[in-house]
C-alpha cells in the first residue's frame, strides 16, 4: 500500500501554515515573552456561564436533570436554541424558529467545516477573500471545492468590486465573508455587503457569513450583517462563536442560523462529526445569553479598542505602519506592515520575540500558497488582552526609544498589578457581574488610552475624550 493516508489529507498535512503556527506557539511560550500571538482573550469571561456550567456538571448527575450530562440532542439544547433565537431578536430584530433556523456546533471551527461540506460539491468553486483565517481553505480542498481567492490590500483591505466580480462565475456556489475580520480588524460596510449580496444573487450562489466577532466592534459601531441585506436571508448560514462573545475560547460551542434548508444539511454533518457539543457547556452558554447585560459586551469592546489604540501608538514609535481602516474596525486583532525594518513578516516576528520579548504571528499564514520569491511583510498582533499584558508588551516594544526604557517597565508593573487585582475582583464578584466589572475597575487603575494615530473614528467629527499618556508616549 503506497499511500495509507488519503490524498487530501495527506495534502492538508504539515508544512505551510500548521507549521508556521507551530513555530509561532513556540515563541510565544519562551520564557518571559508576552504573547500577542494567539488570538485567546486573558480577560475575565462570563461568570454567569461558569457558574451555570458548573451547576449542572456537579447537580446533572442524578435526578430528572441526569441528561444535562448526558448527549444532548442533534443541533443542540432546546434552551440555548431558544437562548439564541432571543439573542437575534434583541441585538438584530430578526426572528427565527429555534427548530428550524438554529444549530448549534462543537466550535465556530466546525460551523465553518460542516457548512462547506453541506453545500459543496467537487468542482464548485467558493470565493474567499485573503488574507483569511487559516481553516477556509482546508475545509474547501477538504471538500473538493475550487478556492477562488480574492486580495484584500493594505492598510485598509477594503473590498475591490472589479476583483470580487471577477472572481464569480456560473460555477460560484459559495462566498465566505468574516466581519469584523481577522485578521485586518475591518468591518463590512453596507456597500461592501450590498455588492456580495448583488453578486450572489446575480450568480445565484450562497453566502457564509463568519461573524465570530460579532460584539466587538469600536468605538460604539454597529455589527453589520449579510443576511439584512435585501435578497440575502434565504441565502446566508451567520456563523457565532459563544468562545468570543464570552471570552471562554476553550468551551468551542457555536452556532449556526439561517434558512432551514441550509440547516438541515449542516446538521447531518455535524450529526456524522461530533453529533453534539458539551451539553452542560450548552446550559452555561444559554444562561449566558439570557443574563449577561449589554454592559458586558460594550466593556469588552472598549477595552480592545484602548488595547488598539496603545499598541498603535507603540508601534508607530518604532517607525512601523499600523494598517486600519478609515471608517468602522473591530475584533481581537492589529495588523502591521513591518516593511521598514527590512525583515519579512516570520523574520520579524522570531526578532522581537527574542530581541523584545514580544510574540506575533506572520501573515503569511492567512494567504494562500505564493509562488516561490512572494515576500510577505504583515504581522498580526492579539489585542484580545487585558489593559496590562498589552502595557507590557508596549513598554517592551518602546524599550530604548525616545520616552522608554527601563523607567516604563516600572510603571507598567505598578499599573499590571493594581489592574489584576481590578480584574480579580470583577471576576469574583459573583454572576453577573463577571468582565463588566472587571473591565470598569481596570480602567480606573491604570494609565488610560491615548488618541490613536490611527484614524480609525468613522465619526471624525466626535472628539475622542482627552486623556493622559503613558511614560513611553513621547
Amino acid at each position: 500500500m503506497a499511500n495509507r493516508v488519503s490524498q487530501r489529507v495527506a495534502r492538508e498535512m504539515g508544512g505551510g501554515a500548521v507549521k508556521t503556527w507551530s513555530e509561532v506557539i513556540a515563541l510565544g511560550k519562551l520564557p518571559g515573552v508576552t504573547d500577542l500571538g494567539q488570538g485567546w482573550p486573558d480577560i475575565p469571561s462570563s461568570m454567569v456561564a461558569r457558574t451555570k456550567a458548573s451547576d449542572v456538571l456537579l447537580k446533572g448527575g442524578v435526578g430528572p436533570e441526569v441528561k444535562l450530562n448526558q448527549y444532548s440532542p442533534i443541533g443542540g439544547m432546546p434552551d440555548l436554541k431558544e437562548a439564541i433565537v432571543d439573542f437575534n431578536k434583541k441585538r438584530y430584530g430578526r426572528t427565527l424558529d429555534p427548530n428550524k433556523n438554529v444549530i448549534v456546533t462543537s466550535s465556530g471551527t466546525e460551523a465553518i467545516f460542516a457548512s462547506v461540506q453541506a453545500l459543496c460539491d467537487p468542482g464548485d468553486e467558493v470565493v474567499i477573500f485573503e488574507p483569511f483565517f487559516p481553516w477556509y481553505l482546508p475545509c474547501i480542498r477538504l471538500a473538493g471545492g475550487i478556492p477562488k481567492v480574492v486580495s484584500l490590500e493594505p492598510p485598509q483591505f477594503k473590498i475591490d468590486p472589479a476583483k470580487l466580480r471577477a472572481a464569480f462565475s456560473p460555477k460560484t456556489k459559495l462566498i465566505i465573508f468574516n466581519s469584523p475580520h481577522n485578521p485586518t480588524s475591518h468591518c463590512a460596510t453596507a456597500e461592501e455587503l450590498e455588492l456580495i449580496g448583488s453578486l450572489c444573487i446575480e450568480f445565484d450562489s450562497l453566502a457564509l457569513y463568519d461573524e465570530v466577532y460579532e460584539t466587538v466592534v469600536f468605538n460604539g459601531g454597529k455589527h453589520l450583517r449579510l443576511s439584512d441585506v435585501d435578497g440575502m436571508a434565504d441565502r446566508t448560514l451567520t456563523i457565532s462563536s459563544a468562545g468570543k462573545v464570552f471570552n471562554l475560547t476553550g468551551w468551542r460551542i457555536g452556532w449556526m442560523t439561517g434558512p432551514e434548508d441550509l440547516i438541515s444539511g449542516c446538521r447531518a454533518i455535524c450529526g456524522y462529526t461530533t453529533f453534539s457539543a458539551p451539553t452542560p457547556l450548552q446550559e452555561g452558554i444559554a444562561a449566558a445569553l439570557r443574563e449577561e447585560p449589554d454592559t458586558f459586551y460594550s466593556n469588552v469592546a472598549s477595552e480592545f479598542e484602548g488595547n488598539f489604540n496603545l499598541l498603535a501608538a507603540a508601534l508607530t514609535k518604532m517607525g512601523i505602519e499600523v494598517c486600519a481602516a478609515d471608517g468602522q474596525i473591530g475584533g481581537y486583532f492589529l495588523v502591521a506592515d513591518v516593511s521598514s525594518t527590512g525583515k519579512t513578516d516570520l523574520e520579524f516576528c522570531k526578532w522581537i520575540a527574542t530581541e523584545k520579548g514580544v510574540a506575533a504571528v506572520p501573515l503569511t499564514v492567512f494567504y494562500a500558497p505564493k509562488p516561490e520569491g512572494w515576500k510577505c511583510h504583515l504581522v498580526r498582533f492579539a489585542i484580545c488582552k487585558k489593559r496590562p499584558t498589552i502595557i507590557e508588551a508596549c513598554a517592551k516594544l518602546t524599550a530604548g526609544l525616545t520616552g522608554g526604557g527601563s523607567g516604563s517597565s516600572v510603571a507598567v508593573e505598578a499599573h499590571a498589578v493594581a489592574a489584576g487585582a481590578g480584574a480579580d475582583a470583577g471576576a469574583g464578584a459573583g454572576a453577573g457581574a463577571g468582565v463588566g466589572a472587571a473591565v470598569a475597575d481596570q480602567s480606573q487603575s491604570q494609565v488610560a488610552t491615548p488618541t490613536s494615530p490611527i484614524a480609525h473614528n468613522p465619526h471624525p467629527s466626535e472628539d475622542r475624550p482627552a486623556s493622559a499618556t503613558p511614560s513611553w508616549w513621547g
